[in-house]
């Protein structure tokens, strides 16, 4: 027997198993849409077939020892490979029990004909389709011809192409789980795909089952539709000649998977007519809605349209549905740009908003150190490594293959007012030094060869707001803003800041050290030179939020490989730069700047606070009475011992967020990304939160929380002043959106109370009479 996993019944545990392609149409299929029935013949069944393989002189014999390590430069050696492991697999028969179960299991979907294609899942590092190299396979529901079939599609997992693209990627075969989705082919009276884009979606279609449209034969019909309204923008006639439909199995004298499928004319009516009619267009435009309705989130969709049994009206089924982390194929897109011209788009996660169009300058280790061409350029880099921060500054954008919203990229671009996206997969491949590309921060969205378009300004959001404009809505809850750089000062004097919640000590260094490593300017600058150039930088702050308070967050060593640096940790094993740092903060102290306060970074344990306290003490930072030393809450633990660290002396907790939630969920930093953060109060975050907040109440110290989820979420806002939070503190471009947000909040909260008051005295009176 082996194991099917029917699309109606795969739970969230077969994900891996049945691969990203099954999985998507068995959770459509079991939200109600209409999915045509099948199964999944899963991974772990073709290693137990190679594992049968009796032919010692096959490569495959010790699969998955063997790997199939080769030279896939030796195009003679890659042949003779392919060859003789297809010739291995062909040649070795199911056992009967596996026939059995495939016969009973294609029984049940009552057709004559099956379509058989892969789905990749797994931890295999790729985010694309492969259907490149394992094309489809059509067969008559025989199982003599299914078993072929079946044997075709693992073969093609080790043809010379695919041999030489999985070592390229470095994927062993072992490693490949590669399920195959078993459905019935239906005979179409059109099918096509469906694209979704920014602010509408495109339909493409021909006449006949969809082959003519993938392979490239014919020039598909054309819908543009907007999204919103349903309004058709744009529809043109396709050049459609041929197509492709399901032959009569009575027609059949050998039967065979070639001639399941056959190709053929088009009439000059089917050429002139469209293949939907207005009928149609609106099935199809609602099945679009009803994905929406239901945050579904997909790239493109694969329809066909068929005569159903059980209806009149012909029938849409979702055949496919993909999200592609780009597409080259796309037409130009609805943006401030227009243009007549195919372009192609990239597509990321908006990490700062703002729009702007300019050069690529392609950034790695090798050419950081020419800032001149990074001037009025867009940055593309795999990553921002520490000493290209201060790229950033030059640039008029940023886009990154790894990082998410809460990478140091990602904030510092927010702060500087550039756009940038982050987690373009392949953005280094596709896009090189001088292209000219549009940059949606907004959107998340990369628009390509836009070179003889107009030049579009920056855009970004207006952080010049008049301040007496906040004045008719005061709140009572504190608004601090985060800063690093002095660049970002001016933008800031109008704005209803009640402080400098959170300076990032780590941004503002980085920024000083450059063209140098932390370490080389460590090693080779004198500690009375470092010190100075500190104190200056500190005093800029001060002297601009005086009299104010400011919160300067000590060094977070988040760029060690060795991560027992980070925060407190690393000053106990080295804690020159730590005394750096209370040195100059002490004389911007003795200055008169009095409004200066520490926070200590990714603390872990009491004894490390106790050691930083010491160290604090000894610059006599806290004969100032005002001075306060607050803690980073990142690490959970705190949550559990807060009454243990204020009894050591911590005098405030600044809740960082960013690492927080990672760390209670138990993912990485960069994969937390806003749409997970929306649902906020449906998870243990609310509940620590809360905990952390209202613990820090009950120890009579203020509460700050500084992390990326009170700009994500309104409605978190609204907790935190329930719960008692004492500070907000965000980024610049958040302020405006943040002080309506705990305005608004704080007007609820009042009203509920008054309310509940007004009830309270009704009953008294009630009670009396």
């Amino acid at each position: 027997m082996i194991k099917l996993y029917w699309l109606s019944e795969i739970s969230l545990r077969d994900r891996p198993v049945v691969g990203e392609k099954a999985w998507m149409l068995s959770q459509l299929k079991q939200s109600g849409y209409n999915v045509f029935p099948g199964f999944v013949i899963g991974s772990s069944v073709f290693r137990e077939f190679l594992d049968n393989l009796n032919d010692v002189n096959s490569l495959l014999a010790d699969f998955p020892g063997s790997s199939l390590h080769l030279d896939v430069d030796n195009p003679r050696i890659l042949q003779l490979v392919a060859q003789q492991s297809r010739q291995s697999i062909v040649n070795l028969p199911f056992p009967s029990q596996w026939r059995d179960s495939l016969v009973e299991a294609t029984t049940k979907l009552e057709t004559d004909t099956l379509i058989l294609r892969t789905s990749l899942g797994g931890n295999v590092p790729l985010n694309q389709d492969i259907s490149g190299l394992t094309p489809a396979q059509v067969c008559w529901n025989i199982p003599e011809h299914l078993e072929v079939a079946i044997k075709e599609i693992w073969a093609q997992l080790l043809r010379a192409k695919s041999l030489f693209y999985w070592q390229r990627l470095g994927i062993g075969i072992d490693q490949l789980n590669l399920g195959i989705l078993v459905q019935p082919m239906v005979k179409a009276i059109a099918s096509g795909r469906m694209i979704n884009r920014a602010k509408y979606f495109e339909i493409e279609g021909n006449w006949g089952l969809g082959y003519s449209l993938l392979q490239g034969e014919i020039l598909p019909d054309y819908w543009n539709i907007r999204k919103k309204s349903g309004e058709i923008l744009e529809h043109k006639l396709g050049n459609k000649t041929r197509a492709y439909r399901l032959k009569e199995k009575s027609e059949i004298s050998e039967l065979s998977t070639e001639k399941c499928l056959e190709s053929y004319c088009l009439s000059n009516e089917e050429q002139e007519l469209y293949c939907l009619d207005s009928a149609e267009i609106s099935q199809i435009t609602q099945l679009f809605k009803n994905l929406q309705n239901d945050a579904i989130s997909w790239h493109s969709l694969e329809w066909i349209l068929y005569d159903s049994h059980d209806n009149l009206s012909p029938k849409f089924a979702i055949a496919q549905l993909t999200v592609l982390p780009y597409d080259q194929s796309l037409n130009s897109v609805q943006t401030n740009i227009k243009t007549d011209q195919p372009q192609s788009q990239l597509m990321g996660i908006g990490a700062a908003p703002g729009q702007i169009q300019g050069t690529v300058y392609l950034l790695n280790e090798d050419n950081n150190s020419n800032l001149i061409k990074l001037t009025n350029s867009i940055i593309v880099t795999e990553k921002i490594h520490p000493f290209q921060l201060s790229s950033i500054k030059q640039a008029l954008g940023v886009i990154t293959e790894e990082g998410g919203i809460t990478s140091h990229a990602a904030i510092l671009a927010r702060e500087l007012g550039i756009p940038a996206v982050v987690g373009v997969p392949g953005a280094t491949s596709w896009l090189q030094t001088g292209d000219s590309i549009l940059l949606d921060g907004d959107n998340g969205t990369i628009i390509l060869n836009t070179t003889n378009q107009q030049k579009m300004p920056l855009q970004t959001p207006n952080l010049l707001l008049d301040k007496q404009s906040f004045s008719n809505y005061p709140i009572g809850t504190k608004l601090m803003v985060n800063l690093s750089q002095r660049s970002s000062l001016e933008k800031i004097t109008n704005l209803p800041w009640d402080g400098l919640g959170l300076m990032r000590s780590e941004l503002m260094l980085l920024d000083l050290c450059t063209p140098h490593s932390l370490k080389e300017w460590l090693t080779q600058s004198q500690s009375d030179n470092i010190i100075e150039q500190l104190k200056q930088r500190i005093t800029e702050f001060a002297e601009v939020f005086h009299p104010h308070p400011i919160f300067y967050r000590t060094f977070d060593d988040q760029f060690s490989v060795d991560k027992d640096r980070r925060g407190t940790a690393g000053y106990c094993i080295d804690s020159t730069l730590f005394r750096l740092e209370l040195q100059a903060l002490s004389e911007v102290q003795q200055q008169g700047y009095h409004n200066i306060n520490i926070i200590l970074p990714f603390v872990r344990t009491v004894d490390e606070f106790q050691f930083c306290l010491n160290l604090i003490e000894d610059y006599k930072l806290l004969t100032v009475q005002s001075f306060q030393v607050w803690i980073m809450v990142e690490v959970p633990s705190i949550i559990f011992q807060l009454s243990d660290y204020v009894k050591a002396g911590v005098q405030g907790i600044a809740i960082g967020t960013n690492d927080l939630i990672p760390l209670l969920l138990g993912i990485e930093r960069n994969k937390v990304y806003s749409n997970q953060i929306s649902f906020i109060n449906q998870s243990a975050i609310a509940s620590a939160l809360k905990q952390l907040i209202e613990e820090a109440n009950r120890l009579d110290i203020p509460s700050s929380i500084c992390g990326q989820i009170a700009v994500d979420s309104a409605q978190i806002i609204e907790q935190l002043i329930t719960w008692g939070i004492t500070t907000i503190s965000v980024e610049p471009e958040a302020i405006e959106k943040t002080y309506q947000a705990i305005a608004r909040a704080e007007k609820r909260i009042i009203l509920k109370l008054a309310r509940e008051k007004k009830w309270l005295k009704s009953g008294e009176m009630r009670s009396l009479l």
